[in-house]
Order: structure tokens, then sequence, then C-alpha cells
């Protein structure tokens, strides 16, 4: 039985353009589908107001594109286009490979080396206020996907000229990414998706369209291997907002100041064409109730919880206990610092967690049918499948590892964060 839209009008369409655009624009399909109500945060609707300090903020980086950027000038560095969020540290490490690196006008970051002309820039403008209001039944016209063919056809010769050797990416999800990938491969130019978190699960689906997945640790590209990806196209480069990890330290981990990471219970895209998620917005709710009364058997009064940002707090806190929980609201650094325990779903917050010197217990519940609450197969290490974490999926073991005062191994973050070498980048554009 059909269960997708996405899927069914994939592969029922008769023309090959338009099962290319409708794939490429799954993600923001989706948003028609699935960010409809009140629990998801008004910043993950598609039609979300732009607040006017951003608006100002991308205002100045078009200028600066089109006025000051134009004609960017040549040197002995090879250029690469780049929506990779990189600290000055990092931009000058790819420098010191011999890289200048600019982001597109589709997606400018920073103040300078922005790339991109007028005619870009209207037409990124033109999809964008598409994306954000145009009716669903707009992306399934032939015309618009053979618009979109023809105008490939500028970029590349844009693209030529500023002889970019390579594109870089933090994911291949939504539109803006799939078209710049699929113009890099008619440019014979290799693409590059940088993982932004600790997986959430491993599939073909996710991550595997460019030419390259770039990962953050030997762990993590033998999970990916194992969930199907070929060997040579997953490239360990450490994590890029870390450098000089720690190699030891001891994690702190008592009851006094316990932070929560509740599951997300929030789906605003399908990340494959099977296996549709579909999530009861009230788990996140029940999680901290699980976790409330393992804590107050325990003799705890006060908690504080963190929710993903896809989730509108305004929408969970009326619901939760406010006599035991407060709302964490400090940046997430901050908030990690005053922490004496975190319990918390799949997140990479475990990794920060730890990296903090704070203990972090994996609480991880399953629906009847084996799924979690977030409505996936958790994924290593959330899966059992790594004794270094302590993880607990009902509220008896939880009770039972904090009586133990159970802790994490530091060790783990070694397994799944490396120091950043963007050395096999260079060799890899190069070759």
């Amino acid at each position: 039985m059909d269960q997708y839209l996405i899927k069914y009008l994939v592969e029922n369409s008769d023309n090959p353009l338009s099962k290319k655009y409708i794939d490429f624009f799954k993600a923001e399909l989706d948003w028609h589908l699935y960010i409809s109500e009140t629990h998801i945060a008004k910043s993950y609707h598609r039609n979300a107001e732009i607040p006017i300090k951003d608006r100002s903020k991308r205002f100045y980086q078009y200028v600066t594109a089109l006025f000051l950027n134009h004609g960017i000038k040549q040197s002995n560095k090879l250029n690469i286009l780049s929506t990779l969020k990189l600290s000055q540290q990092q931009t000058s490490f790819l420098s010191d490979l011999g890289f200048d690196s600019y982001s597109p006008i589709w997606h400018p970051l920073r103040k300078n080396k922005i790339y991109g002309d007028y005619k870009t820039l209207k037409w990124h403008k033109n999809i964008q206020h598409r994306i954000r209001t145009a009716d669903f039944h707009t992306f399934l016209k032939s015309e618009f996907h053979q618009e979109l063919e023809i105008f490939q056809e500028h970029l590349i010769t844009q693209y030529q000229r500023q002889d970019f050797k390579a594109l870089l990416l933090y994911t291949d999800q939504y539109f803006y990414s799939k078209y710049a990938i699929d113009i890099f491969k008619k440019l014979n130019r290799p693409s590059f998706v940088f993982s932004h978190g600790m997986p959430g699960g491993y599939t073909l689906a996710v991550d595997n369209r460019a030419d390259y997945l770039m990962v953050w640790s030997e762990k993590i590209k033998a999970n990916y291997i194992n969930a199907g990806f070929d060997a040579d196209k997953v490239k360990v480069v450490g994590n890029p907002h870390y450098k000089n990890i720690e190699k030891h330290k001891v994690l702190r981990s008592d009851l006094s100041d316990i932070l929560i990471i509740p599951v997300s219970s929030v789906t605003w895209h399908q990340h494959a064409y099977d296996n549709i998620v579909t999530n009861d917005s009230s788990l996140v709710v029940l999680y901290l109730y699980k976790v409330q009364a393992v804590l107050q058997k325990l003799g705890v009064k006060k908690a504080r919880y963190r929710t993903h940002p896809s989730l509108n707090k305004g929408w969970v806190h009326p619901m939760v206990d406010q006599d035991f929980y407060s709302m964490d609201t400090e940046p997430l650094i901050t908030s990690l610092s005053r922490s004496s325990l975190v319990i918390g779903a799949v997140s990479t917050v475990l990794l920060e967690s730890i990296m903090n010197g704070v203990n972090y217990i994996g609480f991880d519940p399953k629906k009847e049918s084996g799924l979690n609450f977030a409505g996936y197969t958790s994924a290593p290490p959330f899966d059992g499948s790594d004794e270094k974490l302590i993880l607990t999926d009902n509220e008896e073991d939880l009770e039972a590892a904090l009586k133990a005062n159970a802790i994490t191994d530091y060790g783990l973050v070694h397994d799944y964060m490396q120091d950043l070498d963007l050395t096999v980048l260079k060799e890899l554009i190069m070759a």
C-alpha cells in the first residue's frame, strides 16, 4: 500500500525531469505535509517570519556579493564553494592548505567572500519566495522543472569562470544542496558533505548524493560502511569545530543540578522514501514525566530540561510539572558547565556533555514496535552496542543506573570525534 505521497509522485511521474526535481524538492514538499502543528517551533515553519536583524544581515551580504566581491581577485590558491559554517581559524586552515573558500549568494556566510551575480540573486529570491509561500502543486509542474534545468547553465558558466574546484556542503537533503551537487557533477568537480552532528541514523538515503561524505571519526566511518556506504566514499576529517580534544577527563556526576535532554518527537521532513515516520507529539512530554518519576524516587526536587530547537517551547512547558521542571534557555556550554549530570535521548549533546566534564546517561525508551520515541531504530551508540555509554530504555534501569552512579566512559568522545585534519580534502580535490 502506498503510504508516502512524495514517493508516489516520484514513482508515478512519466516525465524524467519532473522525477528529478520533485526529488530535489522532497524536504521542502514535506514541510507542506508535516509542519502544521503548534508543537513545532515557528522558526521551523516554511513561511516563518524572518527577524529584522537577520534580514539586515542578509541584505548586507547581498550588497557585498554584488558590489564588493564582483570579479573576485584571482590568486595562486584553489577556489572552492562552501556552505560550511567555519570559524576564522578553520578558514585560515583551509587557506594554509591552498584553498580560497567562498560561499554562494544563495547561502551567504560571513561578511565577505560571497560569490554570485544579480541574475543569480533574483533567481534565489524567487525560489525562496516559492518555497515559503507557493502552493504544493506548484512544485510538481514540469514547466517549473524546465526553468530550473535551464538556469543551471547560468550557474555552470559562473562557476567555470571562477574555476571552483569543489563544493562543500553540510547536508544533501535540501533543494539547494541537491541542485548544487547536480551542477558540480556536470562540471566534473567533486562534492563533499561534512557531517554536522553525531548521526541519529545510518541510511543510504541521507548524505549519499555527494562524491564524498566527511565524518568525525573512524568509528562513524565504520557505522556508515556497515549501513552499506562505499568505503572509498567515507573519509575521516574530524570535527570542524574542535581541535586538540582532551585525551582524558574525570566526569562529575551527582543529583544536585540535573539537565534533561528529552526526545524531540518532531518530524518536519522524512529522511527517506521508505520507513515513513509519524510522530506522536505528546511523547516528549511523556519522556519528561518518566524521568521525573525516577528522579523523585531518589529524592530529587528540581531539574532542568532543554528541548530540541524544532519544538515549540511554549507548547511543551505548560504540559510539564512546573513545580519540578524549569526550562533551560542558557547557551548550551553555559548550561553544561553548571550541570552535575545529564540524562538524555539520542543527541549530539552526549559528546558535548562529556567533553565538558559532565556525565551523560542515555535514556531511550522504546515503543511496542521496537522503535524509539522519535520513531526510528536507535543508531550506535544508542543501540546498546557500545559498553562505554551508560544506556537505559526503561524507568527501572534508569533508576538502577542513577543509584549506582554509573558513569559513561570519557573514551567515547575519541571513538566518535577526532581532531580536525583536512589534509585528505586537498588530496581528493587535487586527484
